[in-house]
């Protein structure tokens, strides 16, 4: 079995991201970077999700270097996040962070709210995005089937957008972030993300949507990745 670690500290991510590849049954055990010991922590500092995801897959791999893991484990980064058209495209890659480095989700949600109020929008057009970035540990090109181009050939990207409606008043107890204010088209009319089930949301999702190129990719790609 392949090793494939996942760079990220999102419980929520990690369930599932997890979740998804693993029920792809292909020859990949999936591991969280903090079962492995203490990853280092790497800042967000960068102005898009893509930058975003390569820092957080070469830090990781990095650390996995140097804790002697085997050069052909895959190393997984997830960067997502909501752009909000009435607010320019904010919260975008400082989703996680909106309303400060310590916030959780209510205060993020209570500062977009805020916000729209202040552009007197009670909703707006918003879209969700997701980049998954993939690199082994030592460096060598994932060369992984369907991937978006990357600029650096240790990456292969993955990159998904889900498109819907944010309003102010939230539905649902389902799903995180801004799931409750996240509204789709639904059989039976707008839905908002934290009303659909886990199986309804990764079919739709920004998420299950770039995982599902991944999982492809990988099926495709296993046989021909060095190792």
């Amino acid at each position: 079995m392949r090793r494939l670690v996942l760079a990220s500290g999102n419980l929520h991510k990690l369930a599932e991201l997890a979740g998804m590849i693993a029920a792809a049954d292909l020859p990949i055990s999936v591991h969280a970077a903090r079962e492995l010991g203490s990853p280092p922590a790497i800042a967000e500092d960068q102005d898009s999700f893509v930058a975003h995801a390569a820092l957080k897959t070469r830090g990781i791999a990095a650390w996995l270097r140097e804790l002697g893991e085997p050069g052909d484990t895959l190393v997984l980064a997830d960067d997502s996040g909501i752009c909000i058209d009435a607010l320019d495209g904010a919260p975008g890659v400082q989703s996680a962070v909106f309303a400060g480095p310590t916030a959780d989700d209510a205060a993020n949600n209570a500062k977009m709210i805020a916000a729209l109020a202040e552009h007197g929008a009670e909703r707006s057009p918003a879209h969700y995005v997701c980049v998954l970035a993939l690199r082994r540990v030592d460096g060598e090109p994932p060369a992984v089937p369907g991937a978006e181009p990357a600029s650096d050939p240790d990456l292969a990207l993955f990159i998904a957008r889900w498109h819907g409606e944010i309003r102010r008043e939230p539905r649902g107890e389902a799903g995180f972030g801004y799931d409750p204010h996240f509204f789709v088209e639904g059989e039976a009319g707008p839905v908002s993300s934290a009303e659909l089930t886990a199986a309804e949301k990764n079919s739709r999702s920004h998420r299950g949507q770039a995982v599902r190129a991944l999982i492809a990719g990988l099926a495709a790609g296993m046989a021909t990745i060095p190792a």
